[in-house]
């Protein structure tokens, strides 16, 4: 009998130490990708500076306790208390863009109306080709301009920004836009398909702090920053040097040449309920 108990007991504790050590894998590895997630953005300075709060209040709060400051500590605890009764609403405030970009990640691929014309291989890459022609020439002239692709996430709360457009994606039209001074060359064009839908969009720019290093404009930002919250494709042609750069899940890629750029985008551009179609379609 005695042992039997001791073979129950053992065994239990083994599975204690093993779920236990599981459990704490799993936590320190949720840590970890929150972490690498969050590393080199605003976010990790935002969640550093919550800590510290709560750190120096619960600190100053035992303080006050402990030297017996009845008012401080009353003070103290009350402060702490509320804040940790409001941290939920706190984090949301603070974090709204990036449990944005977060939400928009998990909705990626759910197709609306609006999103289900198919492009046939001919267009697409005539599509592409064209882009890559007018990059090209405003490269040479070094004529700044961005354009964004659409892909899966809708980028309508962009397009509502600009001046409606619905023409076929065309060089000669692209060159147009964006030539200096003309009343449509600020700001970004959108193409949705093969249509350019809208120019002078306003986009939100990404407050990387990398891209300080990169020397780059408020034109890479805006790159980036649409980038950052869908799974849009942004080119950019630099006003100054001329260089172009493709920005893809808020990264930047610089110095390409024309061909590069062709085949990148042939490789990426294209939606991916239009692959997913045409492999429908195959089988």
């Amino acid at each position: 009998m005695k042992g039997i108990s001791n073979f129950i007991i053992t065994n239990l504790s083994a599975r204690y130490i093993i779920l236990t050590i599981v459990d704490i894998l799993i936590v320190s590895l949720m840590i970890y990708f929150v972490l690498r997630a969050i590393r080199h953005t605003r976010t990790l300075q935002l969640a550093e500076g919550i800590g510290i709060y709560f750190i120096v209040l619960m600190g100053l709060a035992k303080l006050s306790n402990s030297i017996h400051l009845v008012t401080v500590g009353y003070i103290m605890n009350g402060l702490l208390r509320f804040s940790v009764t409001f941290l939920p609403i706190l984090l949301v405030v603070v974090f709204q863009p990036e449990l944005r970009k977060w939400f928009t990640g998990l909705g990626r691929g759910i197709t609306i109306g609006e999103r289900m014309e198919f492009v046939s291989t001919e267009d697409f890459k005539n599509m592409v080709d064209e882009i890559v022609k007018s990059v090209k020439y405003m490269s040479l002239n070094k004529i700044g301009a961005l354009i964004i692709i659409e892909r899966d996430v809708p980028l309508n709360e962009y397009i509502e920004t600009g001046v409606p457009i619905n023409s076929l994606v065309k060089a000669e039209l692209l060159n147009t836009i964006f030539y200096p001074n003309t009343a449509l060359h600020d700001g970004a064009v959108i193409i949705r398909g093969t249509h350019i839908v809208a120019a002078r969009c306003v986009l939100p720019l990404s407050l990387d702090e990398a891209l300080d290093k990169e020397g780059v404009g408020t034109r890479h930002r805006a790159a980036v920053g649409i980038t950052e919250e869908t799974d849009a494709l942004a080119v950019v042609v630099s006003e100054q040097t001329g260089i172009i750069s493709l920005a893809v899940k808020g990264k930047l890629t610089r110095y390409l040449s024309p061909l590069e750029l062709r085949g990148m985008l042939l490789v990426m551009a294209k939606p991916a309920w239009a692959e997913r179609k045409e492999k429908f379609k195959a089988k």
